[in-house]
């Protein structure tokens, strides 16, 4: 691998970082050894202002692809794009491939040209799928699909292709998750059989639950003023869920999971609406830090705080915690002009 930055002024600590958060440390214009993948260049602010001016890669320039990159302000966390101008404490960061031609397709194929030097987060959202370990005795497809990372990648917003939508942290900080959690256990009277791809640790009883409002996604609408939880109201009013097409409670235990798949049971009159990034998820538990719920190429999801997930995209979940995991997912008729997702 060969790396050259090219600044106005001299630069300070720079590195690259692989999707295990290993640091790799190298000189500029050496050859050096480098497993094949995808890694995070971060050029840290000298102490005075820098601007980049061109990353040359295995002796290819990056051009406008430069632009993929951002600025994130240490105090704020706040991140800057374009960020090639390094104007306060903090640092440069962009994802670069050891295949040139891979990144290049990648980054090609997620962003317009048109829109490169522009302000990337008004129209994209950026995540990065990175390789897990799990335990020896969870099933092998578990593992294997955990383990593959597929790196960075940009998704447009507002698209039937973005794996997912997350709420701000503050939309649902006053939802009581313990009185939703009573209300859907009252409510969710229908119960389901878990689907054959729920699956236990080795050697052990699989005890996961699956309780529904209704038997499936099927019209009428369920109107928000016919729920019997007031709580459950106020979460969809919140979320921006106008009317419910479905509401189901599924509680995982710990060491259990769901195998990849792709949900395919939707009701042909219903499926234009459950399409895209639709199927608003919440975990209800005190501690969801590993509850995992990765969905393609876009990674691990935040149920922590709220989302709206693509099913249409292979999505697959482990619970690594010694607590169930009791998730909410609500289907239905949103309110798109809310504006309350994600936005950095």
């Amino acid at each position: 691998m060969l790396v050259d930055i090219r600044a106005n002024k001299p630069l300070g600590n720079f590195y690259l970082e692989d999707l295990r958060y290993n640091r790799i440390d190298f000189s500029l214009n050496t050859d050096f050894d480098l497993t094949p993948g995808w890694y995070k260049l971060v050029i840290e602010y000298p102490g005075s202002k820098l601007k980049l001016e061109e990353i040359i890669i295995n002796e290819q320039a990056l051009d406008i692809l430069l632009y993929s990159g951002w600025f994130v302000e240490q105090r704020t966390g706040f991140k800057t794009s374009p960020g090639t101008t390094l104007f306060a404490r903090g640092q440069f960061e962009i994802w670069i491939h050891t295949d040139m031609g891979l990144m290049i397709q990648t980054v090609y194929e997620s962003i317009q040209r048109r829109e490169f030097g522009m302000n990337l987060f008004d129209k994209y959202m950026h995540t990065v799928d990175r390789p897990m370990d799990l335990p020896e005795d969870c099933p092998a497809i578990i593992r294997n699909w955990f383990a593959n990372g597929n790196g960075p990648r940009w998704w447009k917003k507002n698209n039937i292709l973005t794996p997912y939508e997350a709420l701000d942290p503050t939309v649902l900080a006053d939802i009581d998750k313990a009185k939703l959690l009573d209300e859907m256990t009252n409510m969710c009277d229908y119960s389901k059989d878990n689907p054959k791809f729920a699956l236990p640790l080795k050697g052990k009883e699989l005890k996961g639950t699956r309780r529904g409002l209704r038997s499936g996604y099927e019209l009428p609408y369920t109107e928000l003023d016919e729920l019997p939880g007031s709580e459950m109201k106020r979460l969809c009013e919140k979320a921006g869920i106008k009317r419910l097409l479905g509401c189901t409670l599924q509680m995982q235990y710990p060491g259990e999971s769901f195998v990849p798949h792709v949900d395919e049971h939707y009701d042909p009159e219903t499926k234009a609406v459950m399409q895209g990034p639709c199927s608003f998820m919440l975990d209800l538990s005190e501690d969801s830090s590993q509850h995992y719920f990765k969905v393609g190429r876009g990674g691990l999801i935040p149920l922590d705080v709220g989302c709206f997930a693509n099913f249409n995209y292979a999505h697959a979940t482990f619970n690594a915690s010694d607590i169930p995991r009791p998730l909410c997912i609500l289907n239905g008729e949103r309110d798109n002009t809310i504006d309350y997702l994600l936005m950095n």
